[in-house]
C-alpha cells in the first residue's frame, strides 16, 4: 500500500502530519499483523523526513532511482518503524 500526503499552508508547522502519522501507525500495529511500516519520500522533502523522525521512524537509506517522477526517475529516502518504537 502506498499513500502520500501534502500539508497545506494552513496546517504546516502545527503538528497535524505528526499526529496523523502517529495515529495511523498505532492503528496499524494494533489492528493489522504487520511487522514493520515503511515510509518513503523524496530526498529534498525534509518536512516529511522530520515528521517520520518525530514518530520514531529510523532512516534506513536512499533507494536510488526508486520511482517514476515527472518523466524521469527519482531517488527516495526509506525510513521504517517497528512495533514498540512509536513515539
Amino acid at each position: 500500500m502506498q499513500r502520500s500526503a501534502t500539508g497545506s499552508g494552513g496546517t504546516r508547522g502545527r503538528g497535524a502530519a505528526t499526529r496523523t502519522l502517529r495515529l495511523l501507525a498505532r492503528w496499524v500495529f494494533d489492528h493489522l499483523t504487520l511487522a514493520r511500516l515503511e515510509l518513503t519520500c523524496a530526498p529534498d522533502n525534509t518536512a516529511s523526513q522530520r515528521v517520520a523522525e518525530r514518530c520514531g521512524f529510523v532512516r534506513e537509506g536512499v533507494l536510488r532511482s526508486h520511482m517514476c517522477f515527472q518523466g524521469g526517475r527519482r531517488d527516495s529516502v526509506m525510513s521504517s518503524l517497528l512495533p514498540g518504537e512509536l513515539e
